[in-house]
């Protein structure tokens, strides 16, 4: 081999090597923001569902009250 392919598989492998860690670190990023968004629709959903059934259980409350007024 000359100096000049030892030369240019170098620099594809340096090339390689960058385009790798760009993805790498594209994919980590978009992982976090991932786990950032996940995080935050599963506490709407925790909030939405601890509403309806703080609601349900306020009727449920107050129609056994009114059941209790009726013996």
């Amino acid at each position: 081999m000359t100096a000049a392919m030892d030369f240019r598989q170098m620099a594809q492998y340096i090339g390689f090597a960058i385009c790798s860690l760009i993805v790498r670190t594209a994919f980590g990023m978009f992982g976090i923001l991932w786990g950032i968004i996940r995080e935050i629709v599963n506490g709407v959903f925790r909030v939405a569902i601890g509403i309806i059934v703080a609601i349900l259980s306020i009727i449920a409350f107050f129609g056994f009250i009114l059941w209790l007024f009726t013996l």
